[in-house]
């Protein structure tokens, strides 16, 4: 499986061991201090501190905004985004202090049109959540609207900037919180941490983050959290921020790769990619499209890809999607849009540009509507309907066979565009032989344009037939003038054994 995400924690973790056998564990240790001070150097900001994981950090946005601005009854929200930015939220105010924001189609973020921004309420408060690491530009909000009271979820927009800064330090925000969970460009796991440049809000948060303690130990006097980052995870923070603008550059290609290799379907108008704001810069996080008009379920669409060993994520749901804010009343088809067809696709600082061709492959494929299913049954039709077909002359499986003989096969496919057959494969058990053969045709129309190479990536990756090349060979015979299926099959690990006047035999490696 293509995992959506694994972080490249290896080279980073020396300091992380030095911790360790330093013996300084818990929330106390040089490397709290090395890394708070490394981050306020990268992002130039008054004050950082660390926390044990992003949605703290969320957390606190609304403790300070609370405690700054106590008067404010009504915080705007994004009708899409992760579901901690609401809960965090809701940790300190009511449901009727929430107000749903509609979305941009486009930026995948929160309507910023100009005129739609003037009419929000007065005495308010806006969280604003950069998805997906697209970056809202809120000092351009607050030049709109200086009234109002802005606190920036930055879990997923870190590294990113508006106006040649990075987001979540503009004074433009109250504050903002960062992530550092194990999917985010920098991460120690879990881990997050709270940005502000107002003295007050920094003199309130440190103290409500950390138990509240007064000047004498073990006296408290304000209501108060254990949200402590450990050294061992400011020690993988240390290395990382050290190595920071190589992180980021990989990132970086890792999304250029993507886009021109997603270039034709863009200009084809068969998927989109977000739009980023004016002065405003992404931050390069999970590379996510929109399947424009996507006509599967979100189910469906998840399946298609796991099938095919990709792992992908769906778009935020709408807010009242989930079930203890189904009360909230706010309906925006965009938001249902965006849901449905936008899903994040693997952008691991590790992946190679291979994998992400691979992934393309599947990306376009998709959009296509080209599938694999396995004849069934149910199916067995689609098959006839196939060997209907005039077949290349050099597939002569069924010649001496009737359809009844794929009770016999491991696996029996059928490579479907358009809900029509136009590419076939198996697995075959001979009794005589007592050898496993594998057999694949493409329709004479559809040759060259990488089916065959689609088809034994999927078939060669089953786990079934995974089990069965562990344990016994697998065989096939062609043509000795069919070149190109024979650079076909080498490259897919089969090898010859054996070759007579008419044909080659091929054996698979283990």
């Amino acid at each position: 499986m293509i995992n959506i995400y694994e972080p490249n924690i290896y080279k980073y973790k020396n300091s992380a061991i030095d911790a360790i056998q330093s013996g300084w564990i818990s929330n106390h240790g040089e490397f709290i201090e090395n890394s708070s001070k490394k981050l306020k150097e990268i992002l130039n900001v008054k004050h950082v501190i660390l926390m044990a994981n992003g949605t703290c950090a969320t957390h606190c946005l609304f403790l300070a905004l609370k405690y700054k601005y106590p008067q404010i009854n009504k915080i705007y929200v994004p009708n899409n985004c992760y579901v901690a930015a609401w809960n965090c939220l809701l940790m300190e105010y009511d449901k009727t202090n929430i107000e749903v924001m509609k979305m941009d189609i486009n930026t995948w973020n929160i309507c910023v049109d100009e005129e739609y921004i003037k009419n929000l309420d007065n005495n308010s408060s806006v969280l604003i959540v950069h998805n997906l690491g697209n970056i809202v530009n809120v000092p351009r909000l607050k030049q709109i609207r200086p009234d109002l009271i802005f606190i920036e979820d930055n879990c997923e927009g870190f590294t990113g900037k508006y106006d040649n800064i990075y987001s979540g330090t503009s004074n433009c925000s109250l504050c903002s919180s960062v992530s550092f969970y194990g999917n985010k460009i920098i991460t120690t796991g879990e881990g997050g941490a709270f940005i502000t440049n107002d003295d007050d809000i920094y003199s309130y948060i440190i103290k409500a983050y950390s138990q509240g303690m007064s000047s004498i130990r073990y006296l408290h006097d304000t209501p108060a959290y254990n949200y402590r980052m450990t050294n061992i995870q400011a020690a993988f923070l240390f290395d990382q921020f050290n190595d920071f603008d190589s992180i980021i550059n990989n990132k970086r290609q890792i999304f250029n790769n993507y886009k021109n290799l997603l270039s034709s379907l863009i200009n084809t108008n068969k998927i989109d990619i977000f739009k980023e704001e004016d002065n405003t810069i992404s931050a390069n996080w999970i590379f996510s499209i929109r399947l424009i008009n996507n006509n599967k379920t979100i189910q469906e669409t998840m399946e298609y890809f796991k099938k095919f060993n990709v792992d992908i994520r769906p778009f935020f749901y709408p807010i009242n999607k989930h079930e203890h804010l189904k009360d909230i009343q706010f309906d925006d088809n965009i938001s249902y849009i965006l849901n449905k067809e936008i899903i994040m696709i693997p952008s691991s600082p590790l992946i190679t540009y291979d994998t992400q061709k691979y992934v393309v492959n599947i990306v376009t494929n998709f959009v296509n509507e080209i599938d694999i299913i396995e004849i069934n049954d149910s199916n067995i039709h689609l098959l006839l309907e196939f060997l209907s077909n005039s077949l290349p002359s050099s597939f002569r499986y069924f010649q001496t066979r009737t359809i009844d003989t794929i009770k016999n096969h491991v696996l029996t496919l059928l490579l479907v565009k358009d809900g029509i057959p136009i590419g076939y494969s198996h697995i075959d058990y001979d009794i005589h032989s007592d050898r496993y053969w594998f057999g694949i045709c493409i329709l004479h129309c559809y040759h060259n344009q990488g089916y065959g190479n689609f088809m034994m990536n999927y078939i060669l990756s089953d786990s079934k037939i995974k089990q069965i090349n562990n344990n016994n060979n697998i065989y096939l015979t062609v043509d000795n003038d069919n070149i190109y299926a024979i650079k076909l099959y080498i490259k897919h690990n089969f090898n010859e054994i054996n070759k007579n006047e008419l044909l080659t035999t091929m054996l698979l490696t283990k």
